[in-house]
């Protein structure tokens, strides 16, 4: 009789990697068959035999005979259980045990449950009804394909072709075997890096896959997959998202360290920590992120007084005209609040005098002797909220000078200045300038205010007085230090004293530069932020953020490719929120936008996946999605992929590290439970930095 279906089954790799005898264990065949979903007739024994087959689990139909030639049909088909089936025999089948148990009733003197539901069935009706079904979800086909001159495993989304339903055996994959599937990645991911991430966990309950020792199946990716992409991670607090983040970054450091030992541009890392649970040790883990080493993870942080080697101050000297800037735009958040007209006028006065595009050379030197002025006034109104004035400033080329506040006046005020208050107050240097000494702010400052109230110079001193205290800068300064505004009391500078947290006297540059060159170096850098203001928080922030964007866009406007780093958020609702992402001008906007193109990767984390705009979500490459607990959540998330097939089971289970994992080079979903970060993990990454391992623990 001629072979109805001619030439079947082939491949060795369907034998080797998938259907080997100790990586697959048949459960049962196919009842039925569709292009979208199948039907697997299975029985009691042979799940039991299998370890359970729990919801969710994977398993291989494949019509192929083992061991024989190839064919058309020398395929298999991945399937995920996904809840009971209905077989064709089953209301008799319930039939023949509703009889049995009305005759066991009429025949037994005790009536009792116990006496009737627990009748023995004869091993004939028991095996009978003992056969279930299993609705499946069909998610692809593998199949070989011949790529460079090799056999490769290749996998398609959909079924081209399907036979009748007897032909089919299906297998539930375990072991090695189950490795393979859940740590598939698509053939044409350009050289993937994999590293274990976790085990496959189909359920909550783990008692019999623990009872198998099916429970340790690696679950690797390819942590290409995070590098300079988006990456989601959803779920409830403390069900594992920090945990993630922290063995994705030490994941990326290794590959990073690789890629600079064969002489490749490293991966920095940048993890605004709202909490400081990436900063501190903390006793989850066990360790902390900057374990890996003080030369690898440099943590910024308000109020670090240097006692350690990588920890550094997170602000910057008020002090010092380079980074004026920055410390405007904090002063202008603590000042926020208050709805005057001097605050506006601050806020949109300028200290730095930089020249601006197309003013001549005379405007250029008037806006920069204004800003000089202001910060003179400005100076003294920190100087008021107890900011403590710096020793030294040091010059560009790392001279140390004592400090002064240098500004420009004309020689007949500054003749008058000294005739007045005496010799030593002010420095007098080449072009005009005088420099007032720390010792002298306050009195300098409040004898040119005294001044103009008594309004008793004349001549040229008194056209050098209007000079200075005419100025924007100083005009929007000068509410700040007299607290006095339109001839109203206001809180001046009594609103700058909590930010003295922010200030470092030592500080020589703007700390966004320092952690900018940190980045680039390849070092995880860690903003501590869990202490301060929130408002000044959020412009520290916004500032950092500002200052990474600009620099990465130089570089790509240059013509260079910027170097890869990586940005880790929290509470990513509060950032990428649909009303907020309408303002193109938003900074956490803009990155979503343009971090592919300037190589920067995101990882953000958050709560609320309707807090998060469809836009970013459409974009987010790689999704890791923990516990969340309200329908409207889960079904935002089944507009994404296949999620909503896992969408009881994630409002049900609430088990900390469990998530469903999809990544760029995965074709499908793996539940997986997230390895702890650990000890380990961090000597793993140490050993890629030619660091020593850490010693045990309690050595």
């Amino acid at each position: 009789m001629p072979d109805l279906i001619p030439n079947v089954g082939a491949g060795t790799l369907f034998e080797t990697v998938l259907l080997a005898d100790d990586r697959a264990m048949r459960v049962g065949a196919i009842q039925s068959l569709d292009y979208n979903r199948a039907i697997v007739i299975t029985h009691d024994r042979w799940k039991a035999d299998a370890g359970g087959i729990p919801q969710f689990s994977f398993l291989l139909a494949t019509a192929r005979e083992v061991g024989t030639g190839g064919g058309d049909d020398d395929e298999v088909l991945l399937l995920r259980v996904e809840g009971t089936g209905p077989l064709a025999l089953e209301r008799d089948l319930l039939g023949v045990r509703e009889e049995a148990l009305r005759e066991a009733l009429s025949r037994n003197e005790d009536p009792s449950p116990s006496s009737i539901l627990d009748i023995n069935l004869d091993p004939f009706t028991r095996n009978r009804v003992s056969f279930t079904g299993l609705d499946c979800r069909i998610l692809g086909t593998f199949y070989e394909e011949k790529r460079d001159g090799r056999h490769v495993l290749q996998f398609g989304h959909d079924v081209d072709n399907f036979y009748a339903t007897s032909a089919y055996r299906v297998f539930k994959p375990f072991a090695d075997g189950l490795r393979a599937i859940a740590s598939y990645v698509k053939q044409d991911a350009e050289s993937p890096e994999m590293v274990r991430i976790g085990a496959v966990r189909y359920s909550s309950t783990r008692r019999r896959a623990t009872a198998a020792k099916q429970e340790d199946v690696t679950v690797e990716v390819n942590i290409n997959d995070f590098i300079g992409s988006k990456t989601g991670m959803f779920g409830m607090t403390r069900m594992g998202k920090s945990n993630t983040m922290k063995t994705v970054c030490a994941r990326i450091f290794a590959v990073s360290e690789r890629r600079r030992a064969s002489e490749g541009s490293p991966i920095g890392q940048l993890i605004f920590d709202p909490q400081g649970e990436y900063a501190n040790p903390n006793t989850q883990d066990g360790t902390e992120l900057a374990a890996i080493g003080t030369s690898h993870v440099v943590i910024y942080k308000f109020g670090a007084i240097g006692g350690q080697p990588n920890v550094r101050p997170l602000g910057f000297n008020f002090f010092d005209p380079a980074q004026i800037d920055a410390a405007k735009g904090v002063i202008s958040a603590a000042l926020a609040d208050a709805a005057s007209d001097y605050v506006r006028a601050f806020v949109h006065a300028d200290f730095t005098g930089k020249p601006v595009e197309g003013e001549t050379t005379s405007d250029a030197q008037q806006r920069r002797k204004r800003a000089e002025r202001g910060r003179l006034i400005l100076y003294g109104a920190l100087a008021k909220a107890d900011f403590k004035i710096p020793n030294t400033h040091t010059a560009p080329d790392g001279t140390e000078w004592p400090w002064r506040a240098w500004l420009s006046m004309r020689k007949p005020l500054a003749d008058e200045m000294e005739r007045q208050l005496g010799a030593n107050h002010v420095k007098r240097a080449n072009g005009g300038y005088v420099g007032v000494a720390r010792e002298s702010l306050l009195r300098v400052i409040d004898w040119l205010l005294e001044r103009d109230q008594a309004g008793d110079l004349t001549g040229d001193a008194a056209a050098g007085l209007a000079s200075i205290i005419g100025g924007d800068a100083w005009r929007s300064a000068q509410p700040i230090y007299t607290q006095e505004s339109q001839g109203k009391s206001v809180s001046g500078y009594t609103k700058l004293k909590p930010l003295r947290l922010f200030h470092t006297p030592s500080s020589k540059t703007d700390y966004r530069s320092e952690i900018y060159s940190e980045l680039v170096e390849g070092r995880i850098v860690i903003v501590d932020l869990h202490l301060g203001p929130d408002s000044v928080i959020q412009r520290l922030s916004e500032d950092l953020a500002e200052h990474l964007m600009e620099r990465q866009t130089d570089v790509f406007t240059s013509g260079r490719e910027a170097p890869h780093i990586q940005v880790i958020l929290e509470e990513a609702h509060n950032l990428f929120s649909s009303d907020r992402y309408k303002d193109d001008l938003d900074v956490w906007v803009r990155m979503a936008k343009q971090a592919s193109k300037l190589n920067l990767g995101m990882l953000y984390a958050t709560q609320e996946v309707t807090g998060v705009d469809h836009q970013v979500l459409a974009n987010t490459k790689n999704w890791v999605v923990a516990h969340l607990n309200n329908a409207r959540e889960v079904r935002a998330l089944g507009d994404y992929y296949d999620f909503r097939s896992f969408g009881d089971a994630i409002i049900s289970h609430e088990d900390r590290g469990f998530v469903r994992l999809k990544t760029m080079s995965s074709p499908y979903i793996i539940p997986v439970h997230i390895d702890r970060y650990g000890r380990d993990l961090v000597n793993e990454a140490r050993k890629a930095a030619g660091e020593l391992p850490l010693p045990p623990a309690g050595a």
